[in-house]
């Protein structure tokens, strides 16, 4: 299976975010409700939005969007993309007023299809159980509430630079990344930096003026042909308040080069 070289500076192209979805969903009485988002960070496998309603971690909900065609598993001639997603994290925006404004809600794709016995309970609760073939979620029905995690995942794409360091914490090699989600004691990240689950990496983001150390928790080659890496900042915390203010911007990771 192929995998990422080095990004080239030219391979990233940087696409201001201005798109809006429709968001369906249930209530926990079985009242279906839908709102106009507006979506502030996307990915082949996952987006951020802002809607009004609450979204429960946990539960599923569909969206339609006008996701770029090379980000699709499928629908890639269609106007708008159809897929269902399941809720990540639902954060609630205050205003000066603190009035709940809206929602900040991540939710992870899972296709084009809710899951079987969805529509018989819609209130159902799944988890993330591993990646189809086409590089989307598995999911899984689960007998309890969604369990949060400690820090909000926010499924943003962020240019960033990864570098190998040894035990004396001194840099052997490195490669720009990009992240796939990223949260304050963590990131999940596209590179094709050569590390084995246990070494530390440098993580290195100017866009938001962030340097910390972190440790490899995993690392997946996914079937659509890029390597994931899973990281665990260390004595440091990504700076999450700020993705809201400033302007999101889209990293289109490259496609993989085949060898």
């Amino acid at each position: 299976m192929s995998v990422l070289t080095e990004i080239p500076n030219d391979s990233i192209d940087l696409t201001a975010v201005t798109m809006n979805a429709v968001v369906k969903g249930k209530d926990n009485d079985g009242e279906s409700w839908k709102e106009v988002a507006d979506v502030v960070s996307f990915s082949a496998t996952g987006a951020g939005f802002y809607v009004p309603t609450e979204c429960k971690a946990g539960t599923l909900v569909s969206l339609m969007l006008p996701l770029p065609s090379e980000m699709r598993c499928y629908d890639h001639d269609k106007e708008f993309y159809r897929v269902w997603g399941l809720v990540q994290h639902c954060q609630a925006v205050m205003s000066e007023e603190d009035d709940i404004e809206s929602y900040h809600v991540g939710v992870a794709f899972i296709g084009k299809n809710a899951p079987s016995g969805y529509h018989d309970d819609p209130t159902q609760n799944y988890r993330i159980s591993g990646m189809t073939g086409d590089g989307l979620w598995k999911v899984e029905a689960v007998k309890n509430e969604f369990k949060h995690r400690r820090d909000a995942r926010y499924w943003q794409p962020i240019e960033c630079y990864l570098a190998l360091v040894d035990k004396d914490k001194m840099s052997r090699t490195g490669a720009k990344a990009v992240t796939e989600n990223v949260s304050r004691s963590g990131a999940a990240v596209f590179s094709s930096l050569e590390v084995q689950v246990g070494d530390s990496v440098k993580f290195i983001c100017e866009q938001f003026d962030f340097s910390g150390l972190a440790v490899v928790c995993n690392r997946q080659s996914g079937n659509d042909g890029r390597m994931r890496l899973h990281l665990q900042f260390v004595n440091s915390a990504f700076p999450v308040n700020s993705l809201s203010l400033v302007n999101v911007k889209e990293v289109v990771d490259p496609k993989p080069v085949k060898k």
